[in-house]
């Protein structure tokens, strides 16, 4: 599989063609063993739309923050759409709060 490099305007690099977050997100979220470890049952992914237009060499993205419980049938899990590793790092820190969900 080949890896695809960009650098965006904010100076992060963006991997393209890599599964390693994906499957770290998968194995620490979704499979994880010990239900103490994290009895959250919301995961939240971070989802990367190219902006139609920006150049190639420096590509423009909408983010927008996408939430689903766990068990649910609509996980964009494989979507090249979302930012694995920043939904990892998202997931990491925002399981680490106590937060009540409101209408």
């Amino acid at each position: 599989m080949s890896t695809k490099t960009y650098v965006t305007d904010s100076g992060f690099v963006v991997l393209q063609g890599t599964t390693y977050w994906t499957d770290l997100f998968v194995r620490h979220f979704l499979f994880q063993e010990e239900q103490s470890i994290d009895c959250d049952d919301l995961l939240f992914f971070v989802r990367k739309r190219h902006v139609k237009g920006s150049s190639r060499y420096l590509p423009k993205y909408e983010t927008d923050v996408e939430v689903f419980r766990k068990d649910s049938k609509k996980l964009p899990i494989g979507d090249p759409e979302i930012d694995w590793e920043e939904t990892v790092y998202l997931n990491l820190i925002v399981h680490q709060f106590d937060y009540t969900l409101t209408r």
